[in-house]
């Protein structure tokens, strides 16, 4: 079944289209009360209406990354594209601000990004999380993040 899942994958395109099941964002909230979040890539709103379902406040525009960013927020979280992850951390970096980008945990042996990582944080997931709805999640996720969790390398044990 998630070889399956991975040809339907290859087919629609390098993992862009996956958005972001309330799973994945549930163990990120935590870290998120009390501060204004920008969603960065809003896709099909699933973290924004979440992160508002939860009462955190946050905001959102349909606008190129690389080259807009609002004038008021505290940190971003958002699940990039994954096939510019590279280019997304470099640009979150050269924000400034703290962030929490959900990747690949395999983004930890890439080249190019290694050395956007270098003062990143890390919440690893308890499993797989399914993307897809078909219950056959075939990668690893993890929030990579800066300036917000407590430790440098956190696993979630449930």
């Amino acid at each position: 079944m998630p070889i399956k899942a991975m040809q339907e994958s290859s087919e629609r395109g390098p993992y862009d289209e996956l958005y972001t099941p309330e799973e994945a964002i549930s163990y990120i909230i935590p870290y998120l009360k009390g501060k204004k979040i920008w969603e960065s890539a809003p896709g099909k709103l699933n973290i924004v209406n979440i992160l508002k379902k939860n009462g955190i406040k946050t905001i959102w525009k349909d606008r190129d990354y690389f080259e807009w960013e609002p004038p008021d927020y505290d940190i971003q979280v958002t699940n990039p594209p994954f096939s510019i992850k590279a280019k997304w951390l470099k640009r979150a970096n050269e924000l400034g601000k703290p962030y929490a980008i959900l990747l690949h945990v395999t983004t930890l042996g890439s080249r190019s990004c290694q050395s956007q990582l270098e003062e990143s944080d890390i919440l690893f997931l308890p499993r797989r999380i399914d993307f897809t709805g078909k219950k056959a999640p075939w990668f690893a996720v993890a929030w990579f993040t800066k300036d917000l969790l407590p430790e440098r390398i956190m696993f979630i044990n449930e």
